[in-house]
């Protein structure tokens, strides 16, 4: 194969793998609308409090680990050896996950009690199941990743979150037609995650068969397998997973936090169930910036490896300053319309101001994902697994008692000073890589706009609230949404074209935009 022919397939393969993983992630954060509705707060509350548990599962078995197994395929010359490789993972994966299975199965009890609700053992032990499909998923999608064919992964990504969205939506409307208790429709919900994992692994396994593979050489390519898969794979799984595990401290610590604030169990259920639809817009906020992440991260690391400095730098520079500017105008946009966005979602404008604040973890989280992926492209990994861990454990510590001294609202504080710093330790360990990236005079231009932007939006929609052209509800917050979004988004690059605040090269590495700006350049 000519270095012209592979590169065409290089580029294909990404550019299939992030339609793929933006239908995925759109359609994981879209379902939980209607969900919500369906089941209301308490059954939110319910689903919400195991969901990081499979987000991570997932997240190790979809992105994090098949990246690093690809990586160690694309290093290995012997197509016999990279079989071996394969086979070496999936043992050590599934001493791993077994673990992880018999800790969940048999220590449901325990952890339902350490989130202040025994009742959520079973919900629990239904996710369990996922984790003994993830061996075979993570490294068969890994093996075609490095063999730069990205069907597998791309065409399983799809197919499990629609088995699974659809067999939520099913299962939800069932039992709340029969009346059945919040806890029964969580582990309904939960038994969609080993079901629509069965359907890709069958899925994965079409192409095994198909491919035809080569024997086992049975050869030790890699002495430290584990040391590697642990450190370096965990790494990687860690920056995919970083606002999982953050909620999954909020499982742990919001209820009994409530509770020492003053609320009763029941009312610091339906309180953590409105917190939750935070999660969901923030999930739907990274969609554009995480699938803009992945689609530049080949290109990088190819300057890296050519030794080609200054593209890297330009490549570097322009999509951390333009994610940056799209996650800022998002956070900003839900900030000044969260009243109508919350209703208009959910049914109920409730906790505005603390969903609002925890919305700003979009453009903390952007950051952390922007400047791990220039350390990834170099092959350094270490401050992002310390600066994870430490943020990690900074909202460990800090959220319980900010939520029993403030309410549900610390909840949110706790997220964004353990984002904050996060950032702080990888500018800190890797500055030598990161400290030119962001642009101080570019950033306070972007801050002008924004800020101009959310007074004239929001003066907007209060003038439209007033007016009161239909009874406050959804039409009403509808007629607000579809007003004032295309003015903010128009307010928005008007104002980032009159400052100056992008480059040539900035604008059109804008999404979605760059094909409309190259459409207009060729007229």
């Amino acid at each position: 194969m000519t270095n012209n022919s592979r590169r065409k397939q290089v580029l294909a393969g990404t550019f299939l793998l992030t339609i793929a993983s933006f239908v995925a992630k759109f359609l994981s954060a879209v379902y939980r609308v209607p969900f919500q509705n369906m089941v209301g707060n308490v059954g939110f509350y319910v689903y919400q409090q195991i969901y990081p548990i499979y987000g991570i599962g997932m997240t190790v078995a979809l992105t994090g680990l098949p990246l690093f197994i690809s990586k160690l395929v694309v290093d290995v010359k012997n197509p016999e050896d990279r079989i071996a490789l394969v086979y070496r993972i999936q043992v050590i994966v599934t001493f791993l996950s077994v673990g992880f299975f018999l800790l969940l199965q048999f220590g449901s009890g325990f952890i339902a009690q350490a989130m202040s609700d025994s009742r959520l053992a079973p919900v629990i032990r239904a996710v369990s199941w996922m984790f003994l499909l993830g061996p075979f998923l993570s490294t068969w999608r890994g093996y075609f990743q490095g063999q730069m064919d990205m069907r597998p992964t791309a065409y399983s990504q799809v197919i499990e979150q629609v088995v699974r969205v659809t067999f939520i939506l099913v299962s939800a409307g069932w039992a709340v037609r029969h009346f059945a208790d919040p806890y029964t429709i969580g582990t309904l919900a939960m038994v969609s995650a080993p079901i629509a994992g069965l359907c890709a692994l069958v899925s994965v396994y079409y192409h095994v068969v198909r491919a035809h593979l080569p024997k086992s050489s049975h050869q030790q390519v890699y002495r430290r397998l584990f040391t590697k898969i642990l450190f370096e794979g965990g790494t990687l799984c860690l920056v995919s997973a970083v606002m999982l595990l953050l909620q999954l401290v909020d499982s742990f610590s919001v209820v009994s936090g409530l509770r020492d604030f003053g609320l009763s169990f029941v009312e610091a259920q339906n309180i953590k169930g409105i917190y939750d639809r935070s999660q969901t817009l923030v999930q739907l906020g990274m969609v554009v910036t995480t699938a803009s992440i992945t689609a530049a991260l080949p290109s990088l690391s190819l300057a890296n490896v050519r030794k080609q400095d200054v593209t890297f730098l330009h490549l570097s520079k322009t999509n951390v300053r333009v994610n940056l500017a799209i996650s800022m105008a998002m956070s900003a946009g839900l900030f000044v319309l969260m009243p109508d966005i919350n209703g208009l979602l959910f049914s109920t404008a409730q906790l505005n101001l603390t969903i609002a604040v925890y919305c700003f973890s979009i453009v903390l989280t952007t950051i952390i994902l922007t400047y791990n992926m220039v350390l990834q492209a170099h092959g350094y990994y270490a401050p992002t697994m310390l600066a994870i861990t430490c943020g990690f454990v900074v909202k460990l510590i800090i959220n319980k008692w900010l939520v029993a001294t403030f309410g549900i609202i610390g909840a949110s504080a706790a997220t964004l000073i353990g984002l904050i710093v996060m950032i702080f330790l990888m500018r800190l360990i890797a500055s030598r890589y990161l400290s030119h990236l962001i642009d101080g005079v570019q950033l306070i231009k972007l801050t002008s706009v924004l800020l101009a932007m959310m007074i004239v939006v929001g003066g907007l929609s209060r003038l439209v609230d007033n007016i009161g052209l239909f009874a406050p509800g959804r039409l009403q917050s509808l007629i607000v949404v579809v007003i004032c979004i295309p003015i903010g988004i128009t307010m928005f690059f008007y104002g980032c074209k009159r400052l100056k605040v992008f480059s040539i090269r900035e604008w059109f590495a804008i999404p979605l935009l760059s094909k409309l700006m190259r459409r207009i350049k060729l007229r």
